[in-house]
């Protein structure tokens, strides 16, 4: 298990210091919490309301997944209340994807972590989302992966994470690098849910467009169809014709696909 600690981040500044895990967990600074026991929650304690629940398929990058959450009720939460994570938690999975950790955010402060999973919980002299930046280097990744357990299904415990060496600057400086970085990744986040909602418009005004024809419809009604200049709405007809497909727009064709992956499909051509 030993490590040049040197090779793995290389030259550190001067103010800066490099630490092992352990060390931080000794003097308090540090804390690592593993998952509660299979035998202490079970499948049959989950509930269709109640506390969320982590295990390891929700942790991504730097993030919790969305999806489903298995719960469990008050009484379940608060047996288990030494397990519930906190804003800037990092939780980690004990086994599979082992390079992957997730910073906890305001609102998932509360949930409980899951029995695959390990939490790191800093005090105020270490920003948590610093570190959490640093686990998510590729060179960080690659280390975890090395001295994981197991080549099939790659597992991790408290005495693995305890020899992660971390580069540690002053607080101020750990603070400002945290902010930058979050800053961007508020950014890339902003962009995917405005590209996601670009995405969902283009499916709908397609439907309404090429399946539902309302523009046709509309004109039939002797209506301007809706969100399209007069050019635009000039390239759709005012009748319907029957075709195999069902009434499409007067004009437009049926055709079979010629490609290898379409071919004999029928498809629409204005």
């Amino acid at each position: 298990m030993g490590e040049n600690i040197e090779a793995i981040y290389g030259p550190l500044a001067k103010n800066w210091r490099m630490v092992r895990l352990k060390d931080l967990v000794e003097n308090g600074t540090a804390e690592l919490q593993t998952g509660p026991f299979g035998t202490m929650l079970h499948a049959s304690a989950y509930q269709p309301k109640g506390t969320p629940v982590i295990a390891v398929q929700h942790i991504g990058e730097n993030s919790l997944r969305q999806g489903e959450y298995p719960l469990v009720d008050d009484d379940d939460t608060a047996r288990l209340s030494r397990y519930k994570v906190r804003e800037n938690d990092i939780l980690f999975g004990r086994k599979g994807a082992v390079d992957r950790r997730a910073l906890i955010r305001s609102h998932e402060s509360g949930w409980l972590q899951g029995s695959d999973c390990i939490r790191l919980r800093f005090n105020e002299t270490i920003d948590a989302r610093y570190i959490s930046y640093v686990l998510g280097t590729s060179a960080y990744k690659q280390w975890i992966v090395r001295h994981a357990h197991g080549a099939t299904m790659p597992s991790l415990n408290q005495e693995i994470l305890g020899l992660i060496p971390l580069p540690l600057p002053p607080l101020p400086e750990q603070k400002r690098i945290a902010h930058i970085l979050g800053t961007l990744d508020d950014k890339i986040e902003l962009n995917q849910r405005m590209n996601a909602t670009l995405e969902a418009m283009a499916r709908v005004l397609f439907k309404s467009w090429f399946v539902d024809f309302d523009p046709v419809r509309a004109k039939i009604d002797g209506r301007k169809p809706e969100g399209m200049d007069a050019e635009t709405a000039a390239l759709f007809p005012s009748e319907f014709q029957e075709s195999p497909l069902g009434p499409i727009p007067k004009g437009w064709k049926v055709q079979k696909g010629l490609s290898p992956k379409n071919r004999g499909q029928l498809y629409l051509s204005p």
